[in-house]
């Protein structure tokens, strides 16, 4: 995953210019994280913003800001500081004039990838995307999803040996692209990013 803090540096700013990303307002939670994994795995390349510890403007390039709060909303729309970006608000409502509201919740994941495919343009397509067999997809994501690696061997009929070496193939396949996963919410999020889980998939679990 290709995460970055953004610097009132000079430098910096001319660097991000060049790769485009699309902002995240930083929080200061778990969703902090799991916003980047997300952008990373639609093909962006998220930038974490942290809005309480400097005066943001907007670097030259930046075509999506992602806010997930009010607080923060009102300071993303302070007149010169994102006036040239697409603001995306989560569970807020930034104003038609200035961008789009998504609900706070995993369906509004594909509908994040619609709109971040169009404002903010360049992504990377399938190139980060990882992928699985239709038997890795199912196993990891009965795993993902609640069970134990005991269910879903019972559940699959497979070996407790069988469901962890699915498990460890895939989180290798994660790592290789750059997005490592260290437990089942985190891989849970990477699978959701690469529309491995959709909205069926989670009103079942």
């Amino acid at each position: 995953m290709t995460t970055d803090t953004i610097d009132l540096d000079n430098d910096s700013i001319r660097e991000t210019a060049v790769r485009q990303p699309v902002a995240v307002v930083a929080e200061h939670d778990f969703g902090d994280a799991a916003m980047m994994a997300l952008v990373s795995g639609l093909g962006h390349r998220a930038l974490l913003v942290d809005l309480d510890r400097a005066r943001v403007f907007c670097p030259e390039g930046i075509r999506a800001v992602i806010v997930r709060s009010a607080k923060h909303l009102a300071r993303v729309r302070e007149p010169g500081r994102f006036d040239r970006a697409h603001i995306i608000g989560i569970g807020v409502c930034p104003g038609r004039e200035y961008g789009v509201e998504l609900p706070d919740s995993p369906f509004a994941a594909g509908t994040l990838r619609q709109v971040l495919d169009k404002v903010a343009g360049d992504v990377t397509g399938d190139e980060g995307r990882v992928q699985l067999s239709d038997r890795e997809c199912e196993v990891v994501l009965t795993y993902v999803l609640g069970a134990t690696v005991r269910e879903t061997a019972t559940r699959h009929f497979i070996a407790e040996s069988t469901v962890r070496t699915h498990l460890r193939r895939v989180s290798d396949r994660y790592i290789a692209v750059g997005r490592p996963v260290a437990n089942k919410s985190q891989l849970l999020i990477e699978l959701m990013a690469d529309g491995w889980v959709d909205r069926d998939h989670l009103l079942r679990r």
